[in-house]
């Protein structure tokens, strides 16, 4: 287990809570990290997909565990607090059909 920071310390009066708040807190890191890279998997196999000529496994499939990965993170994010998924679609370069299983769809200019 990692140490937390001093400035971690003594917040609540109890250095035994800060330290467990701290470990829950990367704990959380670790598993939006983990989502984010399910998510960053699948769009990339999708992109692959995409770029080959005649590919064997079937498009929707790919665009559903898409869909499914990016659900999963927003639905974490929310849970957290953390209520900026619009730029998750920029920052994760989201195609608009897998927003559209997700349920949303951005608008186009």
């Amino acid at each position: 287990m990692l140490k937390p920071p001093h400035a971690f310390l003594g917040q609540t009066g109890s250095d035994t809570l800060d330290a467990l708040a701290y470990e829950a807190a990367q704990e959380t890191a670790v598993a939006l990290g983990r989502i984010g890279k399910k998510l960053e998997d699948a769009l990339e196999a999708l992109k692959r997909h995409d770029a080959t000529p005649g590919a064997n496994r079937n498009r929707d499939e790919l665009v559903q565990e898409a869909a499914d990965a990016a659900w999963t993170l927003f639905i974490q994010r929310d849970h957290l607090g953390l209520r900026t998924d619009h730029h998750l679609t920029s920052t994760y370069d989201i195609p608009i059909d897998v927003m559209a299983r997700v349920g949303v769809v951005r608008k186009t200019s």
